[in-house]
């Protein structure tokens, strides 16, 4: 007899940075302006995303982490017009299925928080807790049940190179959300979020540069660009 093996979750999780995309990224599909990431040891033993957006009600908590379960997606059209950074549902439950991962969220007008603590993809604690609107996502000990991959990360400097890479990208590409990195304690990156370009350029390569830069704005039919 032949057994076909659970192939797990279809997400690949290959790196912290890859973990902070994704976090950042539904943060930004839940509304957030103001998202703040904190890493350690290169985010391969802590990594925190804290957002001020929606929230998740404390009754969707474990559905989040369902493989293929997904609220970006509300009809068969959505599927042709995707709108979201990503709607196919897997980065959560591939995250906590190689972590130890706890997530506090509160939705507006939902007086307590919930907490949710995973273990190796497993729920191990639930309870209320006292948080502000908005969502934050601690995952710590990144790859521990799975050694060969741990090994395949790069020095702690590497991976925190690869996580500042990607924020400062995604916060030209968001310059409406205010974004800040905070690495072993020191902060090390933040935006205004107030939806100038120009302001984002500063703050991330200084205002010598911003000031040397040049607008551009083009039109016709169909299509737009500006930077």
């Amino acid at each position: 007899r032949f057994v076909k093996e659970d192939p797990g979750p279809v997400e690949v999780i290959e790196r912290p940075a890859s973990v902070v995309k994704e976090l950042v990224e539904n943060a930004l599909d839940a509304g957030a302006r103001r998202i703040e990431v904190e890493i350690r040891e290169g985010g391969k033993e802590y990594i925190r995303v804290t957002d001020d957006g929606c929230g998740i009600p404390s009754q969707e908590m474990e559905l989040a982490f369902q493989r293929h379960a997904t609220s970006k997606i509300r009809s068969v059209q959505d599927l042709s017009r995707v709108r979201t950074l990503g709607f196919r549902g897997e980065a959560l439950p591939s995250i906590a299925s190689v972590s130890e991962l706890e997530m506090r969220s509160r939705p507006r007008g939902q007086e307590e928080g919930t907490l949710l603590h995973l273990e190796g993809g497993r729920v191990v604690a639930r309870r209320t807790a006292g948080c502000p609107v908005g969502t934050t996502v601690i995952v710590r000990r990144l790859f521990y049940n799975t050694p060969p991959r741990y090994k395949f990360l790069k020095t702690h400097i590497a991976e925190r190179r690869q996580v500042l890479d990607w924020m400062m990208r995604i916060s030209l590409a968001q310059p409406t959300c205010s974004f800040t990195v905070i690495t072993d304690g020191r902060e090390i990156l933040k935006t205004p979020g107030d939806g100038n370009l120009a302001e984002a350029i500063a703050a991330l390569y200084g205002r010598n540069l911003a000031e040397s830069m040049l607008p551009v704005q083009a039109h016709w039919p169909g299509g737009r660009l500006h930077g």
